[in-house]
């Protein structure tokens, strides 16, 4: 984070190579998410919001759960579910390490307790 008299400079990520960014806008009150990736990783940048956020890893079992809200940035690797429960009107950045595919997308749908 840099500041001066002309305002703010706020990194949101050094790593990777994203080769797709997405701007989201989801109303409250909204679930989104409930998939995994193989082999893409996503990171999220929230800008306005307030989004609990649950991730799951299918490999070894462990569930991470969270708030995210404006400024917070987080990382989901491959193999992890991801779900969001939109609390409040919310805007995000979604940058991907890879092109999803209209016609192989690397979306695999989860549902848990089946």
């Amino acid at each position: 984070i840099f500041r001066d008299e002309r305002g703010v400079f706020c990194g949101i990520t050094n790593k990777h190579i994203w080769k797709e960014i997405n701007i989201i806008e989801t109303v409250k009150d909204v679930d989104r998410g409930g998939h995994y990736h193989k082999f893409t990783e996503e990171l999220f940048y929230i800008i306005k919001g307030d989004i609990d956020v649950r991730i799951y890893n299918i490999d070894d079992s462990k569930e991470t759960n969270f708030r995210a809200k404006d400024g917070d940035v987080f990382i989901v690797m491959p193999n992890e579910v991801h779900t969001f429960k939109v609390n409040a009107d919310s805007i995000w950045i979604n940058m991907l390490s890879n092109v999803l595919d209209k016609d192989s997308p690397d979306i695999y749908k989860y549902e848990f307790g089946k």
